[in-house]
Protein backbone atom coordinates (compact mmCIF):
# COMPACT_ATOMS: atom_id res chain seq x y z
CA UNK A 1 0.00 0.00 0.00
CA UNK A 2 0.94 3.10 -0.46
CA UNK A 3 1.51 6.55 1.36
CA UNK A 4 -1.33 9.29 0.18
CA UNK A 5 0.75 11.57 -1.40
CA UNK A 6 0.21 14.73 -3.20
CA UNK A 7 0.91 12.98 -6.85
CA UNK A 8 -1.98 10.34 -5.49
CA UNK A 9 -4.48 12.88 -4.19
CA UNK A 10 -4.41 14.70 -7.41
CA UNK A 11 -4.79 11.54 -9.26
CA UNK A 12 -7.67 10.08 -7.85
CA UNK A 13 -8.93 13.73 -8.17
CA UNK A 14 -8.89 13.58 -12.02
CA UNK A 15 -9.81 9.95 -12.40
CA UNK A 16 -13.01 10.71 -10.29
CA UNK A 17 -14.05 13.74 -12.05
CA UNK A 18 -13.13 12.91 -15.45
CA UNK A 19 -14.28 9.31 -15.42
CA UNK A 20 -10.86 7.85 -16.29
CA UNK A 21 -10.33 4.61 -14.80
CA UNK A 22 -7.46 3.62 -17.07
CA UNK A 23 -4.20 4.13 -14.50
CA UNK A 24 -5.62 3.09 -11.25
CA UNK A 25 -8.23 1.66 -9.79
CA UNK A 26 -10.11 2.68 -6.61
CA UNK A 27 -10.70 0.18 -3.71
CA UNK A 28 -13.69 -1.47 -3.97
CA UNK A 29 -14.20 -1.40 -7.75
CA UNK A 30 -14.78 -3.91 -9.61
CA UNK A 31 -11.92 -5.19 -12.33
CA UNK A 32 -13.66 -8.39 -13.84
CA UNK A 33 -17.19 -9.39 -14.65
CA UNK A 34 -18.19 -12.85 -15.22
CA UNK A 35 -21.97 -13.63 -16.46
CA UNK A 36 -23.35 -16.90 -14.91
CA UNK A 37 -25.57 -19.15 -16.69
CA UNK A 38 -28.84 -18.18 -14.90
CA UNK A 39 -29.90 -13.98 -14.77
CA UNK A 40 -31.32 -14.72 -11.00
CA UNK A 41 -27.92 -15.29 -9.26
CA UNK A 42 -27.52 -15.60 -5.45
CA UNK A 43 -25.46 -17.71 -2.88
CA UNK A 44 -21.86 -17.88 -4.41
CA UNK A 45 -19.08 -20.58 -2.78
CA UNK A 46 -15.43 -21.59 -3.96
CA UNK A 47 -14.33 -25.05 -3.56
CA UNK A 48 -10.58 -24.59 -4.36
CA UNK A 49 -11.44 -24.96 -8.23
CA UNK A 50 -14.87 -23.70 -9.08
CA UNK A 51 -16.99 -20.39 -8.16
CA UNK A 52 -20.26 -21.84 -7.43
CA UNK A 53 -23.17 -19.59 -8.28
CA UNK A 54 -26.70 -20.33 -6.96
CA UNK A 55 -30.26 -19.22 -9.28
CA UNK A 56 -33.11 -18.64 -7.81
CA UNK A 57 -35.14 -19.20 -10.89
CA UNK A 58 -33.80 -22.09 -12.79
CA UNK A 59 -33.01 -23.84 -9.29
CA UNK A 60 -29.23 -24.49 -10.33
CA UNK A 61 -26.10 -24.82 -8.82
CA UNK A 62 -23.20 -23.78 -11.44
CA UNK A 63 -19.68 -24.28 -10.87
CA UNK A 64 -17.67 -21.23 -12.81
CA UNK A 65 -14.18 -21.51 -14.06
CA UNK A 66 -13.04 -18.10 -12.31
CA UNK A 67 -10.89 -17.77 -14.94
CA UNK A 68 -13.63 -16.70 -18.10
CA UNK A 69 -16.95 -17.88 -16.06
CA UNK A 70 -17.19 -21.06 -18.05
CA UNK A 71 -19.54 -23.25 -16.35
CA UNK A 72 -17.74 -26.63 -16.03
CA UNK A 73 -20.00 -28.39 -13.04
CA UNK A 74 -24.17 -28.25 -13.07
CA UNK A 75 -26.20 -29.38 -10.12
CA UNK A 76 -29.77 -29.38 -8.83
CA UNK A 77 -30.37 -27.46 -6.16
CA UNK A 78 -31.98 -29.40 -3.17
CA UNK A 79 -34.45 -27.15 -2.82
CA UNK A 80 -36.56 -24.05 -4.35
CA UNK A 81 -34.89 -20.69 -2.58
CA UNK A 82 -31.20 -20.97 -2.55
CA UNK A 83 -30.10 -18.36 -0.30
CA UNK A 84 -26.62 -19.17 0.88
CA UNK A 85 -23.78 -21.94 0.09
CA UNK A 86 -20.48 -22.38 1.60
CA UNK A 87 -17.61 -24.98 1.16
CA UNK A 88 -16.05 -26.74 4.06
CA UNK A 89 -13.46 -28.66 2.21
CA UNK A 90 -15.68 -31.46 2.16
CA UNK A 91 -19.46 -30.27 1.28
CA UNK A 92 -20.48 -27.83 -0.88
CA UNK A 93 -23.58 -26.29 2.06
CA UNK A 94 -26.55 -25.14 1.03
CA UNK A 95 -29.26 -23.19 2.87
CA UNK A 96 -33.11 -22.95 1.60
CA UNK A 97 -35.06 -20.07 2.78
CA UNK A 98 -38.44 -21.30 1.84
CA UNK A 99 -37.77 -25.00 3.59
CA UNK A 100 -35.18 -23.78 6.37
CA UNK A 101 -32.88 -26.52 5.74
CA UNK A 102 -29.45 -26.50 5.38
CA UNK A 103 -27.94 -29.19 2.92
CA UNK A 104 -24.29 -30.86 2.31
CA UNK A 105 -23.82 -31.96 -0.82
CA UNK A 106 -21.74 -33.88 -2.66
CA UNK A 107 -20.22 -31.64 -5.88
CA UNK A 108 -19.28 -34.70 -7.78
CA UNK A 109 -22.86 -36.49 -7.76
CA UNK A 110 -25.27 -33.79 -6.21
CA UNK A 111 -26.36 -36.05 -3.44
CA UNK A 112 -27.25 -34.80 -0.50
CA UNK A 113 -25.31 -36.58 2.09
CA UNK A 114 -25.94 -34.02 5.15
CA UNK A 115 -29.06 -32.66 6.81
CA UNK A 116 -29.80 -29.84 9.29
CA UNK A 117 -32.23 -27.95 10.24
CA UNK A 118 -31.45 -23.89 10.50
CA UNK A 119 -33.68 -23.36 13.29
CA UNK A 120 -34.22 -20.01 11.52
CA UNK A 121 -37.26 -18.36 10.56
CA UNK A 122 -35.48 -16.69 7.05
CA UNK A 123 -32.08 -18.08 6.41
CA UNK A 124 -29.97 -16.48 4.45
CA UNK A 125 -25.78 -16.65 3.54
CA UNK A 126 -23.41 -19.19 4.89
CA UNK A 127 -20.13 -18.79 5.72
CA UNK A 128 -17.87 -21.53 6.64
CA UNK A 129 -15.18 -20.21 9.41
CA UNK A 130 -12.57 -23.78 9.36
CA UNK A 131 -14.20 -25.22 11.93
CA UNK A 132 -18.17 -23.72 12.26
CA UNK A 133 -20.39 -22.21 9.84
CA UNK A 134 -21.99 -19.06 10.04
CA UNK A 135 -25.68 -18.57 9.14
CA UNK A 136 -27.47 -15.27 8.40
CA UNK A 137 -31.20 -15.31 10.45
CA UNK A 138 -32.83 -12.39 8.13
CA UNK A 139 -35.81 -12.02 10.38
CA UNK A 140 -33.82 -11.96 13.67
CA UNK A 141 -31.03 -9.65 12.32
CA UNK A 142 -28.42 -11.64 13.74
CA UNK A 143 -25.49 -14.11 11.97
CA UNK A 144 -25.67 -17.14 13.96
CA UNK A 145 -22.35 -19.42 14.28
CA UNK A 146 -23.63 -23.44 14.02
CA UNK A 147 -22.20 -26.43 14.35
CA UNK A 148 -22.03 -28.81 11.40
CA UNK A 149 -22.76 -31.95 13.73
CA UNK A 150 -26.70 -30.97 14.73
CA UNK A 151 -26.91 -27.42 13.64
CA UNK A 152 -27.46 -25.42 17.25
CA UNK A 153 -26.16 -21.90 17.44
CA UNK A 154 -23.08 -21.84 19.80
CA UNK A 155 -23.33 -17.97 19.33
CA UNK A 156 -24.35 -14.91 17.64
CA UNK A 157 -23.40 -11.68 16.63
CA UNK A 158 -25.65 -8.89 14.85
CA UNK A 159 -26.24 -8.17 11.74
CA UNK A 160 -24.57 -5.23 10.17
CA UNK A 161 -27.62 -3.52 8.06
CA UNK A 162 -31.31 -4.48 8.14
CA UNK A 163 -31.21 -6.64 4.86
CA UNK A 164 -28.23 -8.82 4.55
CA UNK A 165 -28.22 -11.48 1.98
CA UNK A 166 -24.33 -13.31 1.69
CA UNK A 167 -21.77 -14.59 3.93
CA UNK A 168 -18.17 -15.34 2.88
CA UNK A 169 -14.88 -15.59 5.58
CA UNK A 170 -12.02 -14.74 4.90
CA UNK A 171 -8.47 -14.02 7.24
CA UNK A 172 -10.60 -14.03 10.76
CA UNK A 173 -13.18 -12.08 9.39
CA UNK A 174 -17.04 -12.57 7.95
CA UNK A 175 -18.04 -10.22 4.70
CA UNK A 176 -21.23 -9.68 4.29
CA UNK A 177 -22.96 -7.91 1.53
CA UNK A 178 -25.73 -5.85 2.73
CA UNK A 179 -28.56 -5.47 -0.46
CA UNK A 180 -30.65 -3.00 1.49
CA UNK A 181 -27.76 -0.49 1.86
CA UNK A 182 -25.51 -1.55 -1.12
CA UNK A 183 -22.67 -2.07 0.72
CA UNK A 184 -20.21 -4.87 1.65
CA UNK A 185 -19.14 -4.89 5.84
CA UNK A 186 -16.30 -6.85 6.88
CA UNK A 187 -17.04 -7.64 10.91
CA UNK A 188 -14.94 -8.79 13.48
CA UNK A 189 -16.83 -12.12 14.29
CA UNK A 190 -16.09 -11.96 18.16
CA UNK A 191 -17.66 -8.40 18.69
CA UNK A 192 -19.77 -7.98 15.60
CA UNK A 193 -18.76 -4.47 14.72
CA UNK A 194 -17.90 -3.58 11.53
CA UNK A 195 -13.63 -2.39 10.81
CA UNK A 196 -13.94 -2.09 6.89
CA UNK A 197 -16.82 -0.87 4.46
CA UNK A 198 -17.16 -1.01 0.49
CA UNK A 199 -19.56 0.62 -1.47
CA UNK A 200 -21.01 -2.80 -2.91
CA UNK A 201 -20.05 -3.02 -7.53
CA UNK A 202 -23.63 -3.41 -8.34
CA UNK A 203 -26.56 -2.74 -7.11
CA UNK A 204 -28.23 -5.72 -5.72
CA UNK A 205 -25.29 -7.23 -4.23
CA UNK A 206 -25.92 -10.76 -3.30
CA UNK A 207 -23.61 -13.68 -3.19
CA UNK A 208 -19.53 -13.01 -1.82
CA UNK A 209 -17.01 -15.60 -1.72
CA UNK A 210 -12.90 -15.54 -2.20
CA UNK A 211 -10.85 -17.15 -4.28
CA UNK A 212 -7.84 -17.29 -2.48
CA UNK A 213 -7.11 -13.42 -2.09
CA UNK A 214 -9.81 -12.45 -4.40
CA UNK A 215 -12.96 -11.10 -3.46
CA UNK A 216 -16.37 -12.64 -5.89
CA UNK A 217 -19.85 -10.84 -5.38
CA UNK A 218 -22.94 -11.68 -7.20
CA UNK A 219 -25.34 -9.09 -8.11
CA UNK A 220 -28.67 -10.18 -8.32
CA UNK A 221 -30.21 -7.72 -10.27
CA UNK A 222 -27.86 -7.21 -13.43
CA UNK A 223 -26.88 -10.51 -13.28
CA UNK A 224 -22.80 -10.59 -12.96
CA UNK A 225 -20.36 -12.09 -10.65
CA UNK A 226 -17.98 -9.37 -10.33
CA UNK A 227 -14.32 -9.55 -8.61
CA UNK A 228 -13.84 -6.56 -6.52
CA UNK A 229 -10.44 -4.95 -6.30
CA UNK A 230 -9.20 -5.20 -2.61
CA UNK A 231 -5.91 -3.31 -2.50
CA UNK A 232 -5.76 0.03 -2.40
CA UNK A 233 -3.77 2.08 -4.94
CA UNK A 234 -6.39 4.61 -4.51
CA UNK A 235 -8.45 4.77 -1.57
CA UNK A 236 -10.64 7.62 -1.87
CA UNK A 237 -13.99 7.43 -3.20
CA UNK A 238 -16.13 9.91 -4.86
CA UNK A 239 -19.73 9.82 -6.17
CA UNK A 240 -22.83 11.63 -6.57
CA UNK A 241 -21.69 15.02 -7.27
CA UNK A 242 -23.13 18.62 -7.57
CA UNK A 243 -22.49 21.80 -8.01
CA UNK A 244 -23.95 24.50 -5.42
CA UNK A 245 -23.06 28.17 -5.36
CA UNK A 246 -22.40 29.58 -1.76
CA UNK A 247 -22.94 32.55 -0.45
CA UNK A 248 -20.64 32.73 3.33
CA UNK A 249 -21.78 35.94 4.87
CA UNK A 250 -21.47 38.08 8.03
CA UNK A 251 -24.47 40.52 8.50
CA UNK A 252 -23.69 43.27 11.57
CA UNK A 253 -25.77 45.67 12.43
CA UNK A 254 -25.93 48.29 14.84
CA UNK A 255 -29.20 49.33 16.63
CA UNK A 256 -27.70 52.22 18.97
CA UNK A 257 -28.03 54.37 20.43
CA UNK A 258 -23.97 54.38 20.46
CA UNK A 259 -21.35 53.91 18.29
CA UNK A 260 -19.51 50.90 17.02
CA UNK A 261 -16.29 52.04 17.25
CA UNK A 262 -14.38 48.74 15.50
CA UNK A 263 -16.10 45.49 13.69
CA UNK A 264 -13.72 42.50 13.31
CA UNK A 265 -14.69 39.82 11.37
CA UNK A 266 -12.68 36.80 9.98
CA UNK A 267 -14.80 34.58 7.59
CA UNK A 268 -13.04 31.33 6.80
CA UNK A 269 -11.62 30.47 2.85
CA UNK A 270 -12.55 27.23 1.99
CA UNK A 271 -9.78 25.06 0.03
CA UNK A 272 -9.72 21.86 -2.65
CA UNK A 273 -10.15 18.74 -0.32
CA UNK A 274 -11.00 15.24 -1.03
CA UNK A 275 -15.01 16.07 -0.76
CA UNK A 276 -14.90 19.38 -2.79
CA UNK A 277 -13.19 21.16 -5.69
CA UNK A 278 -13.20 24.70 -6.13
CA UNK A 279 -15.39 25.35 -9.61
CA UNK A 280 -14.73 29.60 -9.54
CA UNK A 281 -12.22 31.56 -8.11
CA UNK A 282 -13.57 32.70 -4.51
CA UNK A 283 -14.64 36.44 -4.52
CA UNK A 284 -15.79 39.08 -2.17
CA UNK A 285 -17.46 42.05 -1.35
CA UNK A 286 -16.93 44.18 -0.29
CA UNK A 287 -12.44 43.81 -0.76
CA UNK A 288 -11.43 42.52 2.75
CA UNK A 289 -8.95 44.60 4.58
CA UNK A 290 -6.43 41.84 4.63
CA UNK A 291 -5.58 38.08 3.71
CA UNK A 292 -4.14 35.83 6.47
CA UNK A 293 -3.16 32.49 7.31
CA UNK A 294 -3.25 30.80 10.87
CA UNK A 295 -0.64 28.40 12.54
CA UNK A 296 -2.77 26.05 10.97
CA UNK A 297 -2.55 27.30 7.37
CA UNK A 298 -6.19 28.39 7.24
CA UNK A 299 -6.95 31.16 5.17
CA UNK A 300 -8.89 33.91 6.33
CA UNK A 301 -10.49 37.01 4.64
CA UNK A 302 -10.71 39.80 6.94
CA UNK A 303 -13.00 42.36 7.28
CA UNK A 304 -12.47 46.28 9.35
CA UNK A 305 -14.66 48.86 10.01
CA UNK A 306 -14.65 51.63 12.04
CA UNK A 307 -17.12 53.72 13.39
CA UNK A 308 -20.12 51.86 12.41
CA UNK A 309 -22.86 54.70 13.80
CA UNK A 310 -26.64 53.56 15.13
CA UNK A 311 -28.78 52.31 12.09
CA UNK A 312 -25.84 51.24 10.50
CA UNK A 313 -25.34 47.80 8.46
CA UNK A 314 -22.35 45.95 7.74
CA UNK A 315 -22.46 42.87 4.94
CA UNK A 316 -19.40 40.98 4.35
CA UNK A 317 -19.48 38.26 2.04
CA UNK A 318 -17.51 35.49 0.20
CA UNK A 319 -18.76 33.96 -2.79
CA UNK A 320 -18.02 30.00 -4.36
CA UNK A 321 -19.58 27.68 -6.89
CA UNK A 322 -17.93 24.48 -5.43
CA UNK A 323 -18.88 20.54 -6.71
CA UNK A 324 -19.12 18.44 -3.84
CA UNK A 325 -18.85 14.76 -3.50
CA UNK A 326 -20.14 11.63 -1.17
CA UNK A 327 -16.71 11.10 0.02
CA UNK A 328 -15.54 7.63 1.31
CA UNK A 329 -12.39 6.21 2.77
CA UNK A 330 -11.81 2.82 2.66
CA UNK A 331 -9.87 1.99 5.47
CA UNK A 332 -8.41 -2.15 6.12
CA UNK A 333 -6.98 -1.43 10.29
CA UNK A 334 -4.34 -4.18 9.29
CA UNK A 335 -2.96 -1.67 6.22
CA UNK A 336 -2.68 1.15 8.73
CA UNK A 337 0.90 1.90 9.77
CA UNK A 338 2.82 2.01 13.08
CA UNK A 339 2.36 5.58 15.96
CA UNK A 340 6.37 5.53 15.02
CA UNK A 341 5.16 6.38 11.16
CA UNK A 342 3.54 9.67 12.61
CA UNK A 343 5.78 12.39 10.56
CA UNK A 344 7.39 14.75 13.50
CA UNK A 345 5.81 17.66 11.67
CA UNK A 346 2.67 16.84 12.74
CA UNK A 347 3.46 17.59 16.86
CA UNK A 348 1.16 20.66 16.90
CA UNK A 349 -1.82 18.38 16.55
CA UNK A 350 -0.52 15.91 19.45
CA UNK A 351 -0.38 19.62 22.11
CA UNK A 352 -2.90 20.88 24.29
CA UNK A 353 -5.28 23.29 23.63
CA UNK A 354 -7.94 25.34 25.70
CA UNK A 355 -10.87 23.44 24.85
CA UNK A 356 -8.95 20.28 25.23
CA UNK A 357 -7.07 20.32 28.63
CA UNK A 358 -5.68 16.59 27.90
CA UNK A 359 -3.82 16.26 31.03
CA UNK A 360 -7.10 17.00 32.83
CA UNK A 361 -7.67 13.71 35.45
CA UNK A 362 -11.13 12.74 33.57
CA UNK A 363 -9.63 12.95 29.74
CA UNK A 364 -6.64 11.05 31.47
CA UNK A 365 -9.05 8.30 33.10
CA UNK A 366 -11.44 8.07 29.84
CA UNK A 367 -8.44 7.43 27.36
CA UNK A 368 -7.01 4.65 29.35
CA UNK A 369 -10.59 2.87 30.01
CA UNK A 370 -10.99 3.34 26.32
CA UNK A 371 -7.66 2.61 24.79
CA UNK A 372 -5.65 0.14 27.79
CA UNK A 373 -2.69 -0.97 25.84
CA UNK A 374 -3.39 -0.36 22.62
CA UNK A 375 -0.63 0.84 20.65
CA UNK A 376 -1.96 0.30 16.69
CA UNK A 377 -3.60 3.36 15.22
CA UNK A 378 -6.68 2.45 13.86
CA UNK A 379 -7.82 0.41 16.63
CA UNK A 380 -6.84 2.90 19.34
CA UNK A 381 -8.89 5.74 17.28
CA UNK A 382 -11.57 3.10 17.05
CA UNK A 383 -11.79 2.41 20.73
CA UNK A 384 -12.00 6.08 21.88
CA UNK A 385 -14.69 6.64 19.00
CA UNK A 386 -16.39 3.61 20.66
CA UNK A 387 -16.19 4.76 24.38
CA UNK A 388 -17.07 7.82 22.84
CA UNK A 389 -20.65 6.74 21.53
CA UNK A 390 -21.36 5.02 24.14
CA UNK A 391 -20.67 7.48 27.20
CA UNK A 392 -22.29 11.15 24.89
CA UNK A 393 -25.74 11.52 23.80
CA UNK A 394 -25.98 14.18 21.08
CA UNK A 395 -27.08 17.83 22.06
CA UNK A 396 -27.62 20.66 20.02
CA UNK A 397 -27.68 23.27 22.43
CA UNK A 398 -25.27 22.62 24.86
CA UNK A 399 -25.73 23.96 28.47
CA UNK A 400 -23.22 27.32 28.75
CA UNK A 401 -22.04 27.38 25.45
CA UNK A 402 -19.09 25.02 24.10
CA UNK A 403 -17.69 23.39 26.94
CA UNK A 404 -14.18 21.96 27.07
CA UNK A 405 -14.34 18.00 26.60
CA UNK A 406 -13.29 16.83 30.59
CA UNK A 407 -17.10 18.98 31.32
CA UNK A 408 -18.32 17.24 28.44
CA UNK A 409 -17.30 13.82 29.24
CA UNK A 410 -18.56 14.33 33.22
CA UNK A 411 -21.94 15.52 31.93
CA UNK A 412 -22.79 13.04 29.00
CA UNK A 413 -24.41 15.38 26.18
CA UNK A 414 -22.87 17.31 23.42
CA UNK A 415 -23.09 19.09 20.30
CA UNK A 416 -20.66 18.47 17.36
CA UNK A 417 -18.29 20.84 18.38
CA UNK A 418 -18.05 19.30 22.01
CA UNK A 419 -18.17 15.75 20.53
CA UNK A 420 -15.18 16.93 18.06
CA UNK A 421 -12.96 18.45 21.22
CA UNK A 422 -13.66 15.01 23.58
CA UNK A 423 -12.42 13.24 20.22
CA UNK A 424 -9.79 15.08 19.81
CA UNK A 425 -8.34 15.41 23.59
CA UNK A 426 -8.64 12.16 24.26
CA UNK A 427 -6.53 11.14 20.49
CA UNK A 428 -4.16 13.51 21.44
CA UNK A 429 -3.94 11.86 25.11
CA UNK A 430 -3.26 8.54 23.30
CA UNK A 431 -0.73 9.71 21.24
CA UNK A 432 -2.71 9.95 17.55
CA UNK A 433 -2.74 13.52 16.01
CA UNK A 434 -6.06 14.83 15.75
CA UNK A 435 -7.96 17.83 14.21
CA UNK A 436 -11.10 19.60 13.28
CA UNK A 437 -12.61 20.99 10.05
CA UNK A 438 -15.87 22.92 10.01
CA UNK A 439 -18.25 23.56 7.31
CA UNK A 440 -21.70 25.16 6.12
CA UNK A 441 -24.50 22.62 5.42
CA UNK A 442 -27.18 22.13 2.16
CA UNK A 443 -30.26 21.76 4.28
CA UNK A 444 -32.53 20.89 1.37
CA UNK A 445 -32.77 20.48 -1.88
CA UNK A 446 -33.61 23.86 -3.06
CA UNK A 447 -31.90 27.49 -2.54
CA UNK A 448 -31.61 27.54 1.48
CA UNK A 449 -30.04 28.72 4.31
CA UNK A 450 -27.56 27.14 6.81
CA UNK A 451 -27.36 29.26 10.35
CA UNK A 452 -26.53 25.84 12.68
CA UNK A 453 -23.13 24.34 10.26
CA UNK A 454 -21.51 21.58 11.38
CA UNK A 455 -17.70 20.41 12.87
CA UNK A 456 -16.11 17.29 13.24
CA UNK A 457 -12.77 15.54 14.02
CA UNK A 458 -10.03 14.09 12.03
CA UNK A 459 -7.77 11.83 13.30
CA UNK A 460 -4.41 11.07 11.04
CA UNK A 461 -3.84 7.16 10.28
CA UNK A 462 -0.20 6.50 8.73
CA UNK A 463 -0.18 5.25 5.50
CA UNK A 464 -3.45 6.55 4.94
CA UNK A 465 -3.21 10.46 5.80
CA UNK A 466 -6.49 12.45 7.23
CA UNK A 467 -9.15 10.77 7.53
CA UNK A 468 -12.92 11.87 9.08
CA UNK A 469 -14.73 10.49 11.86
CA UNK A 470 -17.95 11.99 12.88
CA UNK A 471 -19.46 10.55 16.27
CA UNK A 472 -22.02 12.86 16.18
CA UNK A 473 -23.70 12.48 13.16
CA UNK A 474 -27.63 11.62 13.77
CA UNK A 475 -29.57 8.87 12.02
CA UNK A 476 -27.06 5.86 11.36
CA UNK A 477 -26.64 4.48 14.78
CA UNK A 478 -29.90 1.38 14.25
CA UNK A 479 -26.43 -0.75 12.71
CA UNK A 480 -23.28 -1.57 13.46
CA UNK A 481 -22.48 -1.03 9.63
CA UNK A 482 -24.26 2.44 10.29
CA UNK A 483 -22.07 3.04 13.01
CA UNK A 484 -18.78 1.73 11.35
CA UNK A 485 -19.85 4.65 8.41
CA UNK A 486 -19.75 7.34 10.76
CA UNK A 487 -15.77 6.99 10.04
CA UNK A 488 -14.23 7.85 6.85
CA UNK A 489 -17.20 8.78 5.36
CA UNK A 490 -18.03 12.66 3.97
CA UNK A 491 -21.71 13.45 2.71
CA UNK A 492 -22.25 15.76 -0.54
CA UNK A 493 -23.72 18.08 1.38
CA UNK A 494 -20.58 19.55 2.99
CA UNK A 495 -18.61 22.95 2.18
CA UNK A 496 -15.96 22.93 4.31
CA UNK A 497 -14.73 26.30 5.03
CA UNK A 498 -12.02 25.55 8.03
CA UNK A 499 -9.17 22.88 8.83
CA UNK A 500 -8.12 23.49 12.37
CA UNK A 501 -6.23 22.12 15.17
CA UNK A 502 -7.68 24.71 18.14
CA UNK A 503 -7.07 27.89 19.77
CA UNK A 504 -6.09 30.07 16.02
CA UNK A 505 -5.08 33.46 16.49
CA UNK A 506 -7.88 34.43 13.96
CA UNK A 507 -10.79 31.83 14.79
CA UNK A 508 -9.91 31.23 18.77
CA UNK A 509 -11.91 28.05 19.21
CA UNK A 510 -14.70 28.90 16.56
CA UNK A 511 -15.13 27.76 13.16
CA UNK A 512 -16.33 29.42 9.95
CA UNK A 513 -16.51 32.83 11.20
CA UNK A 514 -15.07 35.03 14.07
CA UNK A 515 -16.41 38.55 14.72
CA UNK A 516 -15.56 40.98 17.49
CA UNK A 517 -16.30 44.73 18.00
CA UNK A 518 -16.09 47.48 20.49
CA UNK A 519 -18.56 49.90 21.36
CA UNK A 520 -18.64 53.49 22.72
CA UNK A 521 -22.02 54.08 24.90
CA UNK A 522 -24.80 52.25 24.61
CA UNK A 523 -25.08 49.86 21.43
CA UNK A 524 -27.53 46.78 20.80
CA UNK A 525 -26.24 45.04 18.32
CA UNK A 526 -26.66 41.78 16.22
CA UNK A 527 -23.93 40.34 14.57
CA UNK A 528 -25.45 37.19 12.24
CA UNK A 529 -23.36 35.06 10.13
CA UNK A 530 -25.31 32.31 8.02
CA UNK A 531 -24.30 30.30 4.85
CA UNK A 532 -27.01 30.50 1.90
CA UNK A 533 -26.54 27.93 -0.83
CA UNK A 534 -28.24 27.43 -4.53
CA UNK A 535 -27.62 24.01 -5.96
CA UNK A 536 -26.67 24.31 -9.58
CA UNK A 537 -27.45 21.10 -11.42
CA UNK A 538 -26.94 17.39 -10.42
CA UNK A 539 -23.73 16.26 -12.29
CA UNK A 540 -22.61 12.94 -13.28
CA UNK A 541 -21.22 10.49 -10.29
CA UNK A 542 -17.55 10.27 -11.77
Amino acid sequence: MKNRTVLSILLAGWIMVMGYTGLEAVVGEADRSLTPPGDHPTAMAFDGELIWVADSMSFKLYGLDPVDGTPRKTLNAPGYDPRGLAWDGEYLWYVDGREGWIYGLETESGVARRLLESNSADPGGLAFDGEFLWLLDRKAGRILRINRRDGMMHENIPAPAALCNGLAWSQGYLWVTASDEDMLYRVDPASGDVVTWIPAPGPYAWGICFSGGDLWVTDHQEARVRRVKLTDDVFVRRSRARDVDWVVAVDFRNFGPGTVEALDACVAIPRERDNQVLLTQTAFSPTPAEMVTDQWKQPFARFRAEAVAAGERQLAELRVRARLFHTEYIVFPERVGSLAEIPADLKPYLADGFKYDITHPVIRKATAEAVGKEIRPYWIMRRIFNYILDKIDYKLKPLGGWNPAPTVLQRGTGSCSEYSFVFIAMCRAAGLPARFVGSVVVRSEDRGRDEVWHRWPEVFLPRYGWVPVDPSAEGKRDTPGGIARLIGTVGNRYLITTEGGGDSEFLDTYYNFKVTWQTRGKCRVESHTWGEYTPVSEVPAR
